[in-house]
């Protein structure tokens, strides 16, 4: 007696499937760099609707996106990443959360010309 399975054709196309966002509706995709992945609604192939954009190191947005797109309302968990200060070889300083021993969070750049960057860094 044979066992019941998908055939190979089927587990072709679903994994073929999993490598390209949703189309439309609800869904879930990792991208290929593994560090990011989304749930939420689709629409034409983009971010469109409620979603939670997810980072590998456990931090995450949740609310509005728009054409693929954050936007609208939401809100940035950060996760404990580490924080420190770094000062370059150049006199430049940055202040704040660090990844990998990469500038990874919230932070802020002191440029050694007066110039400050407040925000957001990934890796």
């Amino acid at each position: 007696m044979a066992a019941a399975g998908p055939s190979p054709g089927s587990l072709r196309q679903r994994r073929e499937s999993s490598r390209r966002p949703p189309r439309d509706g609800y869904g879930v995709y990792v991208y290929p760099n593994s560090f990011f992945r989304y749930e939420g609604e689709w629409k034409g192939g983009k971010k469109h609707g409620h979603g939670k954009l997810l980072f590998k190191d456990g931090g995450y947005y949740e609310g509005e996106f728009v054409d693929g797109e954050i936007t609208g309302e939401g809100y940035q968990h950060w996760a404990w990443s580490g924080q420190g200060f770094l000062e370059d070889q150049d006199g430049q300083v940055y202040q704040g959360s660090f990844h990998g021993n990469k500038k990874h969070g919230h932070g802020q750049m002191f440029f050694k010309n007066g110039d400050k960057y407040d925000g957001d860094w990934v890796r």
